[in-house]
């Protein structure tokens, strides 16, 4: 006879729930010493997890845990929106887990909360897993998704996010088309987020056969303190148009400005990533690269429920008051 969970825990002097969470790899929940102790035990006896039982499970259960990761933006809670609306719509339940800002060990925590619940799948809003994590949301053998977040657009990804290169080249381009050359980029970080926006803005700058000059480009934290803080060092290299991380960031860049005496756009135009209401109450109003958010976190419900590949959701130019033509 196959060995069977309950014949695992006996012999590794455990319950059935310990080995259950050291054979899903739910760090943080189990000390080392009795992790070998239960992988001896099975690996002796022969005892697999079950991993479709797992999937079985998922499609029983009616609830989605949705993960999000505190971010100093204000896009999430349209993303929110999409997910709650498109929730409802299959009559399914949701709850929510708290991951900090970037904090490993919080996301490694609530992954390992939302895998103790009786779930259909997680979505994971703009947290950014590491190699441990994946591999404990791939061994728990249920469906999941990253929203707004992606590592790279292959087959193997799972994620609903708009395409953050298009982004850099949509912002770079449509200011080179107003005659800008001088062109800086405020506030994004090193992350993968942060990196492909900067490639966009890069292969748009080399194809019209523009240098950027050291300290064209500014890291941060997509803030509207970062955007703050940043304003003199970009200023000071005499660009004539700023692309923002984010809205939250350009607003810190336009209250600067305006405490420096700038009249914008006349002495420097701005454009922002993601076109949220930030950019109607600025003055003056911010011209965006818009992102629908409220349809992407829409379309990662079914992509989730559907095991759908990866998908981009469109982004577009919305033309406001911040970029002056030359």
């Amino acid at each position: 006879m196959k060995a069977t969970i309950k014949d695992v825990a006996k012999a590794a002097h455990v319950s059935t729930a310990t080995v259950s969470r050291v054979l899903a790899n739910k760090v943080g929940t189990y000390s080392e010493k009795t992790a070998k102790k239960v992988r001896k035990a099975a690996a002796t006896m022969g005892y697999r997890r079950n991993i479709s039982a797992a999937q079985l499970a998922a499609r029983e259960a009616t609830t989605i845990a949705i993960i999000i990761n505190d971010t100093k933006t204000n896009f999430w809670q349209e993303v929110l929106d999409g997910i709650q609306e498109a929730i409802e719509e299959q009559h399914r339940d949701s709850i929510i887990f708290y991951a900090g800002n970037n904090e490993p060990a919080k996301l490694t925590a609530a992954i390992n909360s939302a895998l103790a619940r009786p779930i259909a799948g997680l979505l994971l809003v703009a947290a950014k897993a590491n190699a441990q994590q994946r591999r404990l949301l791939d061994a728990s053998g249920l469906p999941y998704r990253f929203v707004s977040i992606y590592g790279s657009n292959d087959e193997t990804e799972k994620f609903t996010s708009s395409n953050n290169i298009e982004i850099g080249q949509l912002a770079t381009r449509y200011l080179i088309d107003r005659g800008h050359t001088r062109i800086g980029l405020a506030g994004i970080d090193k992350s993968t987020t942060g990196l492909q926006r900067l490639l966009g803005y890069q292969k748009v700058m080399t194809a019209a056969n523009l240098v950027v000059e050291p300290g064209w480009v500014q890291y941060g934290d997509y803030s509207f303190t970062n955007g703050q803080q940043l304003f003199q060092q970009l200023y000071d290299q005499h660009l004539t148009a700023i692309i923002a991380a984010s809205d939250m960031t350009a607003a810190g860049l336009v209250k600067a400005a305006h405490q420096a005496g700038l009249t914008l756009p006349t002495d420097l135009s701005i454009i922002s990533i993601d076109g949220t209401f930030i950019c109607d109450i600025t003055a003056p109003q911010l011209t965006s690269v818009s992102q629908d958010f409220h349809l992407m976190g829409k379309r990662s419900v079914a992509n989730l429920l559907d095991d759908d590949d990866p998908v981009f959701i469109p982004v577009k130019i919305v033309e406001r008051e911040s970029v002056q033509q030359l």
